[in-house]
């Protein structure tokens, strides 16, 4: 039913989708047909009373995901399909001439302004992506359509302005705010057996909400429960992402629109007539639909914010190659170990060296280098535990970073990495010998991070005159 919320630096505006301009004037044309003979059973394009007007919203998302090349097949797919419609209804010829040039010029003009923007795929996030969204589809193109609409309406039936234009306005708005964003959000429908416990609560919640709002208690009652619907939009703009929120918003439209056929009058007389109460349910999901959406889009770019964040993070503190920490990240982990070390349990730094490297490199070259260090970072971090660190600060060099060790615990782990190491290693370039010579040493916050490394690095070079495949404690870590 919902997505997690999906982010990534910058968003990258999805792929316009590419299909013949036959298949694309086809699948308009009878989609296009079905969503006004649907929508017809719930209002009357003469007073244009009705919930939400689907058709707007489908072209205009339809129109965001196309190369502009074929907005023209779109187009006039919309035009034969509104036209034949108000046919088969027998509505005079002047009023099927503004209404098709309505239904035609609105989402034109929305789509344009949105691609004139930069927003080159009709893209509901970062936030400006939103807020262009909603002025431009949401306001600008259906005051215009809106306009052309009532005058028609005018011209035939003598309807004033005043009252069919706000009716037009909200519901082609709302058509747009409930229909594009599903094309938009290229929304799929997961597996119910598949969804969160918190989706699950969340759907039966909104279910059981709906049932009891959308129907007629009294005068104040009706005013106030149909608010009841934002708590569950914010809801799902914070925890379930853009697509778990167009979906909530597309199931509490819906449901207002069949429940008003089925009899449900919103605030109901003598508060207001039936066509005005109507009016004011758009209004309330108006509301709903444009903060649910905008709260979502400020998630989503507050999350982006932070995975961006936490990657610049990984990039600067980790080595690029074995995926382990680098210099940097090895000094801000020994900064917050000794923040948390126990007094009886001092830290302990390893310098970890191969012994015959540059042979490797230099008989199989660089990449089989890059295969036996990214083998030896793998080897070194299964021999230490989940609370210590591993870092490598040069070309085959290593530190390893033990918290909270007594010496035992420290010998074991170096003679457990020394004896790994000792393990040939097969890559694509074949097979290839290796070991390793460690130095040790303790350090606690009375001494210099660089002092003891350079202690370490001292027992290391013992360790390499030794013989090397050995560790050596450093004299004041003994």
């Amino acid at each position: 039913m919902f997505s997690s919320l999906k982010t990534n630096s910058p968003a990258p505006a999805e792929k316009l989708l590419h299909y013949s301009n036959a298949v694309i004037f086809l699948v308009t044309l009878f989609s296009y047909f079905a969503l006004v003979q649907i929508s017809n059973q719930f209002f009357n394009p003469a007073t244009h009373a009705g919930t939400f007007s689907p058709g707007a919203g489908f072209i205009l998302g339809l129109l965001l995901v196309l190369p502009s090349r074929q907005w023209l097949w779109v187009i006039a797919a919309v035009a034969i399909g509104e036209t034949v419609t108000n046919q088969l209804h027998t509505y005079p010829i002047v009023a099927n001439i503004f209404w098709t040039s309505s239904n035609c010029v609105e989402p034109l003009l929305g789509a344009a302004l949105i691609r004139r923007s930069g927003n080159t795929a009709g893209t509901l996030a970062p936030q400006s992506n939103m807020f262009r969204f909603i002025a431009y589809a949401v306001v600008v193109a259906p005051i215009i359509g809106a306009t052309i609409g009532s005058i028609g309406t005018l011209q035939v039936f003598g309807t004033p302005i005043l009252s069919t234009w706000p009716k037009w306005f909200i519901g082609d708005s709302l058509g747009v705010l409930v229909v594009a964003p599903l094309i938009l959000t290229r929304f799929q429908v997961n597996n119910p057996l598949l969804w969160s416990r918190e989706k699950i609560v969340f759907a039966m919640l909104l279910l059981i909400t709906g049932t009891l709002v959308l129907r007629n208690w009294s005068n104040f009652l009706d005013i106030v429960l149909p608010y009841l619907f934002l708590p569950f939009a914010l809801w799902a703009a914070l925890r379930f992402g853009l697509q778990g929120t167009v979906l909530t918003i597309f199931f509490i439209a819906t449901a207002a629109t069949l429940s008003i056929n089925f009899g449900y009058v919103p605030f109901q007389a003598p508060l207001f007539n039936e066509v005005q109460g109507v009016t004011m349910m758009q209004v309330r999901l108006l509301i709903v639909s444009s903060t649910a959406l905008v709260v979502a889009a400020l998630t989503h770019d507050l999350i982006q914010g932070l995975r961006n964040e936490k990657r610049l993070m990984r990039q600067a503190h980790r080595d690029e190659l074995t995926g382990l920490y680098n210099r940097a990240g090895l000094s801000f982990r020994v900064e917050n170990s000794s923040q948390r070390r126990q007094a009886d349990k001092p830290l302990h730094l390893l310098i970890c060296d191969m012994d015959a490297f540059k042979p490797i490199n230099d008989k199989y070259g660089h990449l089989a280098g890059d295969e036996v260090l990214i083998e030896v970072a793998a080897r070194l971090s299964a021999c230490i535990r989940d609370g210590d660190a591993a870092a490598r600060i040069g070309g085959d060099e290593f530190v390893v970073l033990l918290d909270n060790s007594d010496s035992h615990s420290v010998a074991f782990i170096a003679g457990r990495i020394i004896e790994q190491m000792a393990k040939p290693v097969r890559g694509s370039f074949g097979t290839a010998e290796l070991s390793m010579s460690i130095g040790i040493t303790q350090w606690d916050n009375d001494t210099d991070i660089e002092t003891a490394m350079r202690a370490a690095d001292k027992a290391l070079y013992k360790a390499k005159n030794e013989g090397k495949n050995r560790f050596v404690w450093a004299p004041t870590s003994a």
